[in-house]
């Protein structure tokens, strides 16, 4: 049973964190599809644990700030418009995700 436990714990410690939003709006301007299923958000950056997630979540938000200039990739460089309400809305409809949470199943990396 100890091993088991230690398993467990183990995999618990795999398991990150990702700051995700949704994609742009195809029909409404300056707006996100939040509706699109989750599996083909846009993964923005990760974190170890999902205090530092939601924390750099409630700093986002607070600020509407867009999530993309967290990118320390670049991936997300073709992303950057410079449109305050879009920035805005994908500030607030932005979440974490556990990096196993099983609605990213089949989602490839970023």
């Amino acid at each position: 049973m100890r091993n088991l436990h230690s398993r467990h714990l183990a995999a618990l410690a795999l398991v990150g964190w990702y700051l995700m939003m949704p994609p742009d709006s195809a029909k409404i301007p300056h707006d996100v599809d939040s509706d699109t299923p989750i599996s083909r958000w846009i993964v923005v950056t990760n974190f170890p644990d999902e205090d530092s997630c939601e924390k750099a979540l409630t700093d986002l938000q607070n600020s509407q700030q867009d999530p993309v200039t967290l990118d320390k990739t670049g991936k997300l460089k073709r992303l950057q418009k410079n449109d305050a309400a879009l920035g805005k809305a994908r500030a607030l409809n932005a979440a974490c995700l556990a990096s196993d949470d099983v609605r990213l199943k089949g989602k490839k990396s970023q």
